[in-house]
């Protein structure tokens, strides 16, 4: 018989006590996040900067913070993390435990340093210190980290072929490459010349040569750029090496590029004499010497540390005579004569100048531009002159006199003129005229090719000779009513000037005379009897009055002197005068209270006189006043 079975009911406190705990648990499970957190996320951070992670995201490195580090993102209660990292590529796995937030890998918040890479993390959350008891929650994440983009081009080196280059017109530079560029595959490359500290942009080519024409310091650059970039952004003498340096990633830029900025430095002297121009072509010899001179064109350049000097040379030869700090030199020999600019390095040896043996060919076969070694400049063709034997002036005016020197104005116009006295003497190429002046001022007035001139207005008159060479002396200058015999004199060599010519200065005077001196001229001036009283008459003139109005109010004095008389006076009163010619004199008779008591005309006169009746006036004072075109008369006159 089987033993039975006895159920025994349990005791009721661990009945209690079982349900009790299935409760707890079940609420606990319940709300777990109430009492251990969660792991919301990964980040790249280093305490300042993050980068949040993203499952299988890629990153390079170089797009990381600086220092950075992986950090767990806690939501809620916990007491560590342990990490376990795999580096995929390898297999290697890497272990920690963090006890204190933040919960970082490596541990502590120190730097990443596995590299580059793609990467398992797994992370557990626990809820008590050293990973210990049940996991609060589980992240796994996978990412990758690469190396940044690396830029491999190199501009490498140049080695300027000369350091140092002396030009005088347009010099070839160049540079030869040193072999330590890299040009990656779809990378092109491109020589730079530039000029100055500023690197100013002046020429780009293919190859390291380049053709300047200035002085000054250049520097010839590799570039090393992608094929295709556009290069229109440089501008030639205004883009400079560092504006394009700072578009790059080695000037902090973002373009891979590369520019070799120091590149090789050449300096290029151009001493340039320039041109000089003679001031004369033709120089005659005076007083056995002559002065030749020339005028710098301002086209010669001297570069620091260089001098100038201006050389004399003689003949075809170019032999060395002379040389100064100006081109200006006296000769005194005839023959023809060159002036040069000669630009040197300051202190430079001039002994090996020997005067009158070295040539200027001599001098410029040691120079870089007559093939030899100095940096110096001469100019060659110079500013020649051609110096002449001096020459006796033979030309002579002659002289001129006049039979007629007095002239009258008749409609208008009066003529005068001259006969040869002297025959002149006029060489070769010489011409000779006839001058009109102002017989005082010597102002010129008129030109003739004969000694006879038409004038319009009275005065004093001289004709003068001039034999001159119209290829030396130009008559253009000559300004009618302006320019006087005065200023064209010290020109000639009669009077101390250059020129070859012959001015009858002392030449004879003729007086024009209006139309009603003229039949009375006789009776006051002509009392000689010489053979040419006119010619006297005018000489005398000349020398007795300085202009033509002084004369001619000398003379109208003269002509028109009146007297009244008797005065006092009781009935006829005597008019004594003269008339010119179609003369009409307007008298009045006034009394002193300004009344008008009598007026009238004279026109003709009994013995030099005219009487006027003054028997109906009453006895008094009276003024008596005669007016003409040619006098204004005024006295007082007593009746009684």
């Amino acid at each position: 018989m089987k033993n039975k079975l006895l159920l025994e009911t349990p005791n009721l406190k661990v009945n209690l006590f079982v349900l009790f705990f299935s409760f707890l648990t079940l609420g606990l499970a319940q709300n777990k996040s109430r009492w251990c957190g969660d792991i919301e996320g990964f980040e790249f951070t280093n305490g300042h900067e993050s980068v949040h992670i993203d499952n299988s995201g890629t990153y390079e490195i170089s797009e990381l913070p600086d220092e950075f580090y992986l950090n767990a993102n806690i939501d809620g209660y916990s007491q560590s993390l342990r990490y376990k990292v795999q580096n995929l590529d390898t297999g290697q796995v890497y272990q920690i435990i963090e006890n204190v937030l933040p919960y970082t890998f490596p541990a502590g918040g120190n730097t990443w340093n596995l590299g580059t890479g793609t990467y398992k993390v797994t992370a557990n959350l626990y809820r008590r210190n050293r990973a210990r008891g049940r996991t609060c929650d589980r992240d796994i994440i996978t990412f990758t980290i690469t190396e940044s983009e690396e830029c491999l081009t190199d501009a490498g080196t140049l080695t300027a072929t000369e350091t140092q280059v002396c030009s005088t017109g347009e010099a070839t530079i160049s540079a030869h490459p040193n072999g330590d560029a890299f040009v990656p595959e779809g990378f092109s490359t491109l020589f730079v010349l530039t000029r100055g500290e500023g690197l100013v942009i002046e020429q780009v080519g293919p190859s390291p040569e380049f053709t300047v024409t200035g002085g000054g310091d250049y520097t010839i650059h590799t570039f090393v750029y992608p094929t295709g970039l556009d290069l229109s952004i440089v501008q030639l003498g205004i883009t400079t090496g560092f504006d394009v340096n700072g578009l790059l990633i080695q000037g902090g830029g973002e373009l891979c590029a590369s520019l070799d900025v120091a590149g090789a430095p050449v300096h290029i002297t151009n001493p340039d004499a320039g041109t000089l121009t003679a001031d004369e072509g033709n120089v005659t010899l005076e007083g056995g010497s002559a002065t030749i001179s020339a005028t710098p064109n301002g086209d010669a350049n001297q570069p620091e540390g260089y001098s100038t000097l201006f050389v004399l040379t003689q003949g075809e030869g170019l032999v060395i005579l002379q040389v100064s700090g100006t081109p200006e030199f006296t000769v005194t020999e005839a023959g023809d004569y060159t002036i040069h600019t000669l630009v040197y390095p300051t202190g430079l040896d001039l002994s090996i100048v020997q005067l009158g043996v070295t040539t200027g060919f001599d001098v410029n076969g040691l120079l870089v531009q007559g093939g030899g070694h100095l940096c110096a400049a001469l100019d060659v063709p110079g500013a020649p002159i051609h110096v002449e034997e001096e020459e006796e002036c033979t030309a002579f005016s002659g002289t001129l006199y006049s039979n007629h020197p007095i002239q009258c104005l008749d409609g208008g116009v009066a003529t005068i003129y001259a006969e040869i006295a002297d025959q002149p003497v006029i060489p070769q190429g010489f011409s000779q005229i006839f001058v009109l002046t102002n017989a005082f001022n010597l102002t010129i007035l008129n030109v003739s090719n004969t000694p006879q001139f038409d004038v319009t207005n009275v005065g004093f008159y001289r004709i003068h000779s001039l034999v001159y060479n119209p290829n030396t002396l130009d008559l253009s200058i000559v300004q009618f009513g302006v320019t006087t015999a005065f200023d064209v004199l010290p020109l000639l060599q009669q009077d101390g000037g250059d020129i070859c010519a012959s001015l009858e200065v002392r030449a004879p005077v003729s007086l024009v005379l209006p139309r009603f001196f003229c039949k009375i001229f006789s009776n006051v001036f002509r009392s000689n009897k010489s053979s040419n009283p006119d010619v006297e008459i005018v000489n005398n003139l000349i020398n007795q009055f300085d202009s033509y109005d002084s004369f001619e109010k000398s003379m109208l004095g003269e002509l028109t002197e009146t007297s009244v008389y008797p005065n006092p006076v009781r009935s006829n009163l005597n008019i004594k005068t003269k008339l010119l010619e179609d003369e009409t004199i307007n008298y009045s008779i006034i009394d002193l209270q300004g009344r008008l008591l009598k007026r009238g005309v004279i026109t003709t006169l009994s013995n030099g006189t005219h009487q006027l009746d003054m028997s109906n006036l009453n006895n008094g004072t009276y003024i008596v006043q005669l007016n003409s075109e040619f006098r204004n008369f005024t006295t007082k006159v007593q009746v009684f």
